[in-house]
């Protein structure tokens, strides 16, 4: 199937053309997401693979929520947060990424699939939520993952979301070096 690429503003959209010309990308012009273009998603989403590729920032991860509510099937790229940020390091976004990690990013995307078996006490356990060192550990679990980096109950429903098992994310853990 054909692939659309969903971003928020023009400096995204302008930013993938430069790398990948030919692609399809529609901007949803901010977070404000209207009904009309969750509508025009939904049509598009029969006849093609919509890929929802938002900044590593709240905003962003709004959208990617009212989206995958809408389209369960969409897919998702991440970039993460220290490679999307403006030379200032004042503001994040995918127009500030250089080519190479926009297309690792979307080479890397993932699907919404079943078959997690993740519980919130799986996490309690890895001490991935509820702990002073919780956030690194999620922070080194969802870039080796490539799922954007997320809080704790964000992390639970992204790992069922992604079909990621106890399993996968023990052997990523295993990397893991507290410092």
């Amino acid at each position: 199937m054909p692939e659309i690429i969903v971003v928020e503003g023009r400096h995204d959209y302008q930013k993938i053309k430069a790398v990948l010309p030919e692609v399809d990308i529609l901007v949803t012009n901010g977070s404000a997401i209207e009904e009309s273009f969750l509508q025009q998603l939904e049509r598009l989403s029969t006849t093609h693979d919509i890929i929802v590729f938002v900044d590593a920032d709240n905003a962003g991860e709004r959208l990617r929520r009212i989206i995958t509510k809408r389209i369960p099937s969409a897919k998702h790229a991440f970039i993460e947060r220290n490679l999307s940020l403006s030379h200032n390091e004042k503001k994040v976004g995918i127009e500030h990424a250089d080519h190479d990690t926009i297309l690792t990013a979307l080479q890397l995307k993932r699907s919404a699939k079943p078959g997690s078996d993740i519980t919130k006490h799986f996490l309690l356990e890895l001490k991935l939520i509820g702990e002073n060192e919780s956030r690194k550990k999620r922070l080194f679990l969802c870039e080796a993952l490539n799922i954007g980096y997320t809080n704790g109950k964000g992390l639970y429903q992204r790992l069922a979301l992604f079909g990621i098992t106890q399993q996968e994310v023990k052997e990523v853990l295993d990397g893991y070096q507290s410092s």
